[in-house]
């Protein structure tokens, strides 16, 4: 009872001071969400954030920030994302399809967010690129996906792996950086 009372409390708090909302189905919020941004951010039906059997469910949360106008957080059927996930669309696309897993301390951002070029490092002038995970992906937990990378479906990702570049359907990749180790056992 007050395992729930606490959860319930804290996801109140943070929609409350969330800077944005979301459209589509309503997602089971397990943990709290961080709503940021200008952009859109949706759901389809059965979608869970935060698990409540994990690391971080009581201290932790979860942010989803679609930060320009242009943004969007589009969020597959039947995904599960475990505790502290953060994804950043930085004016562009983070797009996870259907029935995906993804393991705790996950983060995806779209962009470098500042410029390697010195003097225009406080500027918004850096590059900015979609990412995409297909369909039936496994993504252990402190796994981060860097801008422009897709992951193909059915395609399993390593704990602890940085994924620079796409990953192909139906492999199994790990590392840093993430590389192919071999195909998925069917």
């Amino acid at each position: 009872m007050i395992r729930q009372c606490h959860r319930t409390v804290r996801v109140q708090y943070y929609k409350m001071i969330s800077s944005n909302s979301y459209i589509g189905s309503v997602p089971i919020l397990n943990q709290p969400v961080f709503f940021a941004g200008n952009g859109k951010i949706s759901f389809e039906p059965n979608v869970t954030l935060g698990y409540p059997e994990s690391p971080f469910f009581y201290s932790g949360y979860t942010y989803l920030d679609a930060r320009g106008k242009g943004s969007e957080i589009k969020i597959g059927e039947n995904t599960i994302i475990n505790n502290n996930a953060v994804l950043v669309a930085d004016n562009v696309s983070i797009k996870i399809g259907k029935n995906v897993l993804i393991g705790l301390s996950f983060e995806v951002n779209t962009s470098d967010s500042h410029s390697l070029n010195p003097k225009k490092r406080f500027t918004s002038d850096y590059p900015k690129m979609n990412v995409t995970i297909g369909d039936n992906v496994f993504i252990g937990s402190n796994v981060t996906l860097l801008k422009g990378v897709s992951i193909g479906r059915n395609s399993v990702i390593g704990n602890g792996s940085i994924v620079t570049k796409n990953i192909p359907e139906n492999v199994v990749a790990a590392g840093v950086p993430c590389r192919i180790k071999r195909k998925v056992p069917f």
